[in-house]
């Protein structure tokens, strides 16, 4: 089916923009001569600003209520589009799309359909079991006949950007891991304790240098420096945005250690070989995708659960069963099996 001017809905989170941004390169590849237009906020706009495969980013400030949709209603200006991918199920998503005229506004399967999507939608992708969100992206691409193709995110930096990360790793004399230490949810995270055992291993008998990567939230602050008091040896700290900052320091890790947040799906998007940690949530819906599986420390399906549907459900407390041992023998399996290539 042809199609050239497509809108795609996808305003958050840092993960979820990581996935949209593997179906774009999917369509692209696809439809070479469409007219991509992508909606998202100011973070995420960030994130993926420099992607040459959209054409055109238009940014939705999500706490400008009524005047931040009149603003979007501006920038698309009547444009009639062919497609409009709804991927985000979410009203103010779904109140976003009121600001687009589409010949086809691609939405959920009712059962999926979370905050009414369903009303906003004028066509709905056929209901499947959920499975990882990256797949559940690609049914909509399934669907309008879009052929599949090798995993793509082929993230692009700027020289500016380049001659950052050579700067910034030329004092660091030995290879990196870099630990993210905090998500957006407590819940998820690890135990200080945990990462100041894993960061004194990876200093003194590894010889590897530890480094926390991060943004300035006050969690992280408050975090880092009870890791920081536990520890017998000094990590690096990168707690800063810009966004695009904390991306181009995973680029130059050797290992990533993290749990389920955006930075560990920026890792796997990069191709840095990732220790994620789970047992918040399930990683066959939200772990790495198509990378790295044999990295991943999963303490939400424990064996002899019997746990076979993949869903939303939640299991607090079980992030804290993983042990630093486990950790320290991803570390040093990820450096055997992985080998980075010389040179940041």
């Amino acid at each position: 089916m042809d199609f050239e001017r497509i809108l795609i809905i996808r305003l958050s989170a840092l993960g979820d923009v990581v996935h949209t941004l593997a179906f774009v390169n999917r369509l692209k590849k696809a439809r070479p001569q469409a007219h991509i237009t992508w909606i998202l906020q100011p973070l995420t706009f960030d994130l993926v600003k420099y992607q040459k495969n959209v054409d055109r980013f238009v940014v939705y400030d999500r706490k400008g209520g009524l005047k931040s949709l009149k603003h979007i209603a501006g920038e698309l200006n009547g444009e009639i589009f062919d497609r409009v991918f709804m991927l985000q199920v979410s009203l103010k998503a779904s109140l976003i799309s009121l600001c687009a005229r589409g010949a086809v506004k691609l939405g959920f399967d009712f059962r999926r359909s979370r905050e009414f999507q369903w009303l906003f939608s004028s066509c709905r992708i056929p209901h499947h079991p959920p499975g990882h969100v990256l797949d559940q992206f690609f049914e909509f691409l399934d669907d309008q006949k879009i052929p599949d193709c090798p995993l793509d995110w082929n993230i692009d930096f700027t020289e500016e950007e380049l001659a950052y990360k050579e700067g910034f790793f030329k004092t660091i004399e030995r290879p990196v891991v870099s630990f993210v230490i905090a998500s957006s949810n407590k819940e998820k995270d690890w135990n200080a304790e945990g990462y100041a055992q894993v960061i004194d291993e990876v200093d003194t008998r590894l010889n590897l240098q530890p480094m926390i990567v991060g943004g300035p939230s006050a969690w992280e602050r408050e975090l880092t420096d009870r890791i920081i008091q536990l520890c017998r040896t000094r990590p690096l700290i990168a707690l800063e945005k810009p966004v695009r900052h904390t991306l181009l320091q995973l680029a130059g890790s050797d290992v990533v250690v993290a749990p389920d947040t955006g930075p560990m799906h920026m890792a796997v998007a990069l191709n840095v070989p990732t220790v994620a940690l789970y047992g918040y949530s399930d990683p066959r819906r939200c772990g790495p995708y198509g990378r790295f599986q044999d990295l991943l420390i999963d303490k939400y399906n424990l064996p002899g659960e019997g746990e076979k549907k993949i869903t939303r459900k939640t299991k607090k407390g079980r992030t804290h069963q993983i042990r630093p041992q486990e950790v320290i023998e991803k570390i040093e399996y990820a450096l055997r099996m992985y080998p980075r290539p010389q040179g940041r």
